[in-house]
């Protein structure tokens, strides 16, 4: 009776310890496919806007078409990926590195983590980039 007991304690916290530990970014809408599964826009974010100048991916290699294109065509978002991400000679970025990118960039934008990102979130969250992350240099 007394061993059962302990099994069932060390099962239960077991369950308890992954449960908390489990956030499911990765399997409710944070994977790493296609921006689209993780974007809910009013008018698109390759639709008529004027939150961000489009520039050219600057990136190479595997994962340089991979990154979401707020990541890639914005200047806010290539110094996002330039400040965290160790990148190749000429920008080049890997497959794992471009989903990571992705992946971060995603749930910190996403203020109501609701999995799905909305046109307000990605501006403000690109405006918090370009700011530094709201960190004052003096």
């Amino acid at each position: 009776m007394k061993l059962l007991r302990i099994w069932a304690v060390t099962i239960g916290a077991a369950a308890l310890t992954t449960g908390c530990a489990h956030d499911g970014y990765y399997d409710r809408g944070y994977g790493s496919g296609y921006y689209a599964n993780d974007y809910r826009g009013g008018n698109g974010y390759h639709g008529r806007h004027r939150y961000a100048d489009r520039l050219p991916n600057p990136f190479r290699g595997r994962g340089a078409d991979k990154l979401d294109p707020w990541l890639s065509e914005t200047r806010e978002g290539q110094q996002f990926v330039l400040d965290h991400y160790a990148l190749g000679p000429d920008g080049e970025i890997s497959d794992a590195e471009a989903d990571s990118a992705n992946v971060f960039f995603r749930r910190w934008a996403d203020t109501d983590r609701d999995y799905r990102l909305t046109d307000a979130e990605i501006r403000t969250a690109l405006v918090h980039t370009r700011n530094r992350y709201g960190l004052r240099r003096y």
